[in-house]
């Protein structure tokens, strides 16, 4: 179901008043939207993935393409896993690897302390087969690599610190149960890149905490994937 904000020009309260066109409806209708995105926040609620919009709780502006991939993320996840697990891809290595970084479902995250340190992490990218036309699904594990959250300027910063693929951002909550992550990615050891600087080089992702002592990473519609999750255990 789609919730429609009240974005009509008139009220009633007894009579109908016509209210001015222009900037006040634009204004009511800005505010309905962070209004239902903050109830969202505040109670954990699941809205559908084309209702969920994050970014009115972001305190930076993203590239439309980007606030696409976050708001399809849930029918982008579903469409990857649903093509790996229904596969062949399910049996090997890489796809017992899936199952494992799949495991636990989202839960709160009460402190924003818990998410703070060095992580060991893994990723496993995965392709539900559209660009081939061929709907196989496959997926393909790498093994742990360094990872670390921590607090900059009283925000969270995560990164990926050795591998040959690297990347790093600011995390910023978005409800009970996840972080929205906006960073780039970086080859070996060059400069870390900042969200922005590149569509070619900018990550998004959410965050979740999938465990007491792990986290998934999940960025939707990657260079290379039609979904990486990259997995932080200690």
């Amino acid at each position: 179901m789609t919730l429609r904000p009240p974005c009509q020009g008139s009220t009633s309260w007894g009579k109908q008043i016509v209210l001015p066109i222009g900037s006040i409806i634009m204004t009511r209708c800005r505010l309905a939207v962070a209004a239902l995105a903050w109830f969202a926040a505040a109670t954990g609620t699941a809205l559908a993935a084309s209702d969920f919009d994050p970014t009115p709780l972001l305190p930076v502006s993203i590239e439309d393409a980007d606030r696409t991939r976050l708001m399809n993320f849930e029918q982008t996840r579903r469409s990857a896993v649903d093509a790996v697990l229904g596969s062949n891809a399910r049996y090997t290595a890489d796809g017992i690897a899936l199952e494992e970084i799949l495991a636990g479902e989202p839960r709160p995250i009460a402190n924003t302390r818990e998410l703070v340190g060095s992580w060991r992490c893994r990723s496993a990218q995965l392709d539900d087969g559209s660009k081939a036309n061929d709907g196989k699904g496959s997926v393909y594990a790498y093994p742990y690599f360094k990872c670390a959250i921590s607090e900059r300027g009283g925000k969270l910063f995560f990164a990926k610190v050795n591998g040959s693929q690297r990347v790093s951002g600011f995390l910023y909550r978005v409800s009970n149960t996840r972080f929205v992550f906006l960073g780039g990615n970086a080859n070996g050891d060059d400069p870390p890149v900042a969200y922005g600087a590149s569509p070619k080089s900018d990550a998004v992702a959410y965050l979740f905490k999938a465990g007491p002592r792990k986290l998934r990473l999940e960025m939707p519609q990657t260079c290379c994937s039609t979904l990486e999750i990259l997995e932080l255990v200690r």
